[in-house]
Parts: C-alpha cells; sequence; structure tokens
C-alpha cells in the first residue's frame, strides 16, 4: 500500500482574510473554486507515492532532522510577492508566488539530502524550486482575465508538516503525519 506524502509549511490562520479579499476580487472577473483556506500551504517537497512501508523511517528521518538543523528550524520572516496565474508562463493555477529565500531552500536541500542517505525512492523535482502557495487549479485556461497583482505581505511560517494527500472532489484532504514545530 502506498501514501501521497509531502512536505509543507503551513499558514497561519492571520492569512486568512487577506487572501479572502484577493479572492473575492478575483471572483468579480471570473468564478472559479478556490482551495479551502485551511488547506493552504508552502510546499516544501513532494515525495509522490510512497510505500507505507517506508513511514517508520520517514518519521524518524524527521526527529533526525530536526535534532540536526535547530539552527534553520526558526521561525521563516518570507514575503508574498504577487498573485498571478501559475507555473510561470502557464496558466493551471492560481498562485501566491513567495519571495526566494535561502534558509527555506536549504530546509528543501537537507530533506531531501535525508531521503537520499536513507534510500527513500522520492519522486525528485529538476526544475528549479519556485516557492509558492497554490489557491485554485483552472479547468479552463483559455480567455483568462488579468489577475496580476504585486503584494508586499509579510507571512511567518512557524511549522513543518509531512502531510499525506488524499486526492478528493472537489479538493484534495490533507492529514498531518508528522510534525515539526520551529523553535523561538
Amino acid at each position: 500500500m502506498k501514501k501521497r506524502l509531502f512536505f509543507a509549511l503551513p499558514i497561519t490562520k492571520g492569512l486568512y482574510p487577506k487572501i479572502g479579499s484577493l479572492e473575492d476580487e478575483i471572483d468579480k472577473k471570473f468564478k472559479i473554486n478556490w482551495i479551502p483556506l485551511q488547506n493552504l500551504h508552502l510546499t516544501i517537497l513532494f515525495l509522490g507515492h510512497i510505500d507505507i512501508n517506508f513511514l517508520p523511517v520517514i518519521f524518524n528521518l524527521i526527529d533526525e532532522f530536526y535534532i540536526e538543523n535547530k539552527e534553520i528550524l526558526k521561525p521563516l520572516n518570507l514575503r508574498i510577492k504577487k498573485i498571478d496565474y501559475g507555473p510561470p508562463d502557464k496558466k493551471r493555477m492560481i498562485w501566491l508566488y513567495i519571495e526566494k529565500n535561502e534558509r527555506l531552500k536549504a530546509i528543501k536541500d537537507l530533506l531531501e539530502e535525508k531521503l537520499i542517505k536513507n534510500a527513500i525512492p522520492f519522486q525528485k523535482e529538476e526544475r528549479e524550486f519556485l516557492p509558492h502557495i497554490n489557491l485554485s487549479r483552472l479547468k479552463n485556461y483559455k480567455n483568462l482575465p488579468d489577475i496580476k497583482k504585486e503584494l508586499n505581505w509579510s507571512v511567518i511560517f512557524n511549522e513543518l508538516n509531512l502531510y499525506e494527500s488524499y486526492l478528493e472532489k472537489p479538493f484534495a484532504r490533507y492529514e498531518i503525519l508528522k510534525s515539526i514545530k520551529f523553535i523561538q
């Protein structure tokens, strides 16, 4: 049996009103299904479908990762730069684009190294890491209105979660399997 897993930083509830107001603005241009606010997160690393026999190893790996990397596992103060379609040059989703950050990238790289070292067969991304929060998946990519808006929002991430994703209609459902609270 396999589980669809990923590592992500959940957004804090303080962002809900700001995101909700952006969604209301876009709803005036065209109607779309928004991912529920409580499901929003910044994906660090998508693992793909992982055999459940690897779960104990992954849980141990997370504990080791926490102990070995306390200096980078502090609250991350990041900037949301803009809302626009994503991925860049495509219009399949609506993203909040996050400013690139060295510590964020280090967390991703160190997690990848740990997975490789522990022989976890995960789905390694070949494209460049582009931090974002996905707000919606679009069904129709044609004749979309301009939604790009520059933002300069500060956002703080306080934890890293290992999620299991269940692909359901109308939205995926996520369950936290393990969580690391960042050290203040």
